[in-house]
C-alpha cells in the first residue's frame, strides 16, 4: 500500500497535467493551494501528521498487547501481526505518508504553480481524512481483539477450517486403510535398513512438500519414511526420514531434505495440534496463580469441544503416499485421536486439578464430542481421559462437596458415552 501510495502520487501528477483545466473545478478542493510552496506546506504538514499518529497511536497499542501477551502468551502477537484490520490502519498510514512526500518531489519547484495540480494535492487532504476515521475504527477494533473471547474464537475458527480442508469425513467406522499392511512392511525393513536423510538446518517443521518427496521417490524407485512431522522440532543433523540404501543420490537427498520447510515457530498448516496447543495454553495460563481466571478456561473448554467434535467425525489424513502408477512411495506416522485428546486435555487438568467447575466443564466437553464419535476406539479414549479426571478430582479437591460434584459429572459422562456405541 505504501508503494501505490508513492505511485498513484505520480500517476495523478501526470493525469493532472493531461486533463484540461475545466475538468477539474473548484468543488475538488478542500484547501486550494494557491502557490506552490503553500502546496509543499500542506503536503509536508499532512507527512508529517501521519508519521507522528502512526508511531503514537502503535505505542500506545503495545502497551495493552504487551499486557495481554502475559496472558494469552505468544499467541496474541502473532494474531496481532496477521490481523488484517492492523495491516489495513498501518498500510493506509504509509499510503499517504509516501504519497504526500512523492508528490513534493514531483511539483515543479520554481514555476508557477499549475492549475490542474491542485487536483493531486487536494486527494492528499482526503486521504488525512479517510485515515482519521480508520484511526477511529482501530482503536475500536484493537479494544475488542484483545478480549479473551475474540483471541479464542480466532484461533479456533483457524483450527476448524484446517481440519475440515486436511481430514476427511468418516465413511465407515472403523475402516483400515488398504495400504496399512504394506506400509508396516516398508516402515520395518527401512526401520532395520533405511540410509538416514538428515536435517540441514534447524527449526520447526512448518510443512512438508508430498509432492516433491514422491517426484525423488519415484525418480529413484525407492520408498520414503518420514520420522519427522509438521509441528516437530529438528537440529541440524537430525532424522528427517528413512530411505532403502543406495538409491537415492547426493543430490536426490538434498532435494529431500529440503523438502521440510523449517522456521522459528510452528503454525497450523498441516498441523492441527498445535491450533489445539495454543488454545490449551490460553487456559493453562489463565488457571496460573498469577492470573487466577476462571472464565477463560470454559470458553477455552467450549472451542476445544468442537474442534475435537469435528475430529472424531474424521478420519487422520491418510499417512500413505502413491505415486500416479499407485505405487507406495511415502509411509509416515500418523496423529492419532488419542494424542489430539491427550494435547487438549492432560494440561488443563494439571493445571485445573484443584478447580471443581474446571474439572466438571471437561466432562462435559467429553461428553459433548462423544455424540460425534464414530469408533469405539475414540470412546475408549474419551472414558479414559474422563476416568483421570475423576482420579484427579479426588486428589486435588479439598471438599468432599466438590467431590461428589465431579463424580456425579463423571457418572452422567459415562453414561452418555455408553449409550452412543
Amino acid at each position: 500500500m505504501s508503494l501505490l501510495g508513492a505511485v498513484l502520487a505520480v500517476f495523478l501528477y501526470w493525469i493532472s497535467q493531461l486533463l484540461p483545466n475545466y475538468i477539474l473545478q473548484n468543488s475538488w478542493y478542500i484547501v486550494p493551494p494557491m502557490s506552490v510552496a503553500e502546496a509543499r506546506g500542506s503536503l509536508t504538514t499532512i507527512a508529517e501528521t501521519t508519521i507522528g499518529v502512526t508511531g503514537v497511536v502503535f505505542s500506545i497499542t503495545l502497551v495493552p498487547l504487551t499486557i495481554a501477551s502475559s496472558q494469552y502468551g505468544s499467541i496474541i502477537m502473532r494474531s496481532f501481526m496477521r490481523d488484517r484490520a492492523t495491516q489495513l490502519v498501518l498500510g493506509a498510514y504509509g499510503a499517504t505518508t509516501f504519497y504526500s512526500m512523492i508528490l513534493v518531489a514531483v511539483l515543479p519547484p520554481n514555476a508557477a504553480f499549475l492549475l490542474n495540480a491542485r487536483w493531486p494535492v487536494s486527494v492528499a487532504y482526503y486521504m488525512l481524512l479517510v485515515n482519521l476515521m480508520i484511526l477511529f475504527y482501530f482503536i475500536h477494533h484493537v479494544a475488542d481483539s484483545l478480549q479473551a473471547a475474540t483471541v479464542i474464537e480466532e484461533i479456533s475458527e483457524e483450527l476448524k477450517d484446517v481440519i475440515g480442508k486436511e481430514h476427511p469425513l468418516a465413511q465407515v467406522a472403523g475402516t483400515v486403510d488398504p495400504r496399512q499392511e504394506e506400509a508396516d512392511v516398508k516402515r520395518e525393513t527401512l526401520l532395520r535398513e533405511g540410509e538416514a536423510i538428515t536435517a540441514t538446518g534447524e527449526g520447526y517443521v512448518r510443512a512438508i512438500d508430498y509432492n516433491k518427496l514422491i517426484h525423488i521417490a519415484v525418480k529413484s524407485k525407492s520408498v520414503l519414511y518420514l520420522r519427522r512431522q509438521p509441528g516437530d522440532f529438528v537440529s541440524r543433523g537430525d532424522q528427517l526420514m528413512l530411505a532403502a540404501p543406495g538409491l537415492l543420490d547426493e543430490t536426490a537427498i538434498l532435494n529431500a531434505s529440503r523438502a521440510y520447510l523449517l522456521g522459528r515457530n510452528r503454525t497450523l498448516y498441516q498441523d492441527p495440534e498445535y491450533g489445539i496447543f495454543n488454545l490449551v495454553t490460553i487456559a493453562a495460563r489463565a488457571l496460573s496463580p498469577a492470573i487466577n481466571d476462571p472464565v477463560t478456561p470454559v470458553m477455552c473448554l467450549n472451542r476445544l469441544g468442537a474442534a475435537l467434535g469435528m475430529l472424531a467425525e474424521r478420519v487422520s489424513p491418510s499417512p500413505y503416499f502413491c505415486d500416479k502408477g499407485n505405487q507406495l512411495r511415502i509411509v509416515s506416522d500418523p496423529v492419532s485421536f488419542d494424542r489430539l485428546v491427550g494435547v487438549a486435555f492432560n494440561l488443563i487438568r494439571e493445571y485445573g486439578r484443584g478447580n471443581a467447575e474446571v474439572l466438571m466443564k471437561m466432562l462435559e466437553t467429553i461428553r459433548m464430542v462423544a455424540v460425534h464419535a464414530h469408533s469405539n476406539e475414540q470412546r475408549k479414549v474419551l472414558l479414559n481421559h474422563a476416568a483421570l479426571i475423576e482420579l484427579d478430582s479426588r486428589k486435588g479437591l479439598a471438599s468432599e462437596y466438590d467431590r461428589q460434584r465431579v463424580h456425579d459429572t463423571y457418572d452422567e459422562t459415562t453414561l452418555a458415552i455408553s449409550l452412543t456405541e
